[in-house]
């Protein structure tokens, strides 16, 4: 049986390498402009992953291409639910719990400590300006506005780089990694959406 029905989010954020909610007071994260090239790439880009990590709530889409193809959704609300959309069915977890759903029973298994970290910051919270290169691409449309893109590598969190787009609020609205898995080519592209909308709910099943 598989533990998670939505490894498929988690092997995106474990590519992506996310860590941490980031500690930063939101108003000490200055927000980017998406139509506007950033006078310091760096800065905007761990700017717009710090505020990620202080959202109340926010929807994500994850598609994975390449020798698999996935495709999974997830709802985050504050401080610790998450819903998991995959071809199984909608799971919950809530804590350190996951209410699995199946045949019309719930289970409740725990999850591994550290893993849900991982979905709640786009880059490590607390990576340095030095440690990251950032390209500016200039502007681009994502998840349907405009925004602005950028090639970001880290040594540690993404040797091979990632493309990741901030909007206007200074949010990363789409990030997307390309490598290769058994000598295999991959693309996954992650798609964020509704931040802070307080209509999100999700309920222990």
């Amino acid at each position: 049986m598989r533990l998670l029905p939505a490894l498929a989010l988690s092997a995106a954020a474990l590519l992506l390498n996310g860590c941490g909610r980031s500690e930063t007071p939101a108003a000490a994260v200055p927000a980017a402009t998406a139509t506007t090239p950033a006078a310091d790439p760096v800065a905007t880009v761990l700017a717009a992953s710090q505020r990620f990590g202080q959202l109340r709530s926010f929807h994500a889409v994850m598609k994975m291409q390449g020798p698999r193809a996935l495709e999974a959704q997830m709802d985050y609300v504050a401080p610790d639910r998450y819903r998991l959309i995959t071809d199984d069915g909608p799971q919950t977890i809530v804590g350190g719990t996951f209410f699995l759903q199946r045949a019309g029973e719930v289970r409740q298994i725990p999850v591994p400590e550290g893993m849900l970290a991982q979905w709640r910051n786009p880059l490590p919270a607390d990576l340095e300006p030095a440690q990251l290169t950032v390209r500016d691409l200039g502007e681009d449309r994502a998840g349907g506005q405009r925004a602005h893109k950028y090639e970001v590598r880290h040594a540690t969190a993404a040797p091979d780089g990632l493309l990741y787009w901030v909007n206007a609020q200074g949010l990363p609205v789409q990030i997307e990694r390309k490598g290769e898995t058994n000598g295999q080519p991959f693309r996954i592209t992650v798609t964020y959406s509704r931040f802070d909308d307080a209509s999100l709910r999700i309920d222990i099943p």
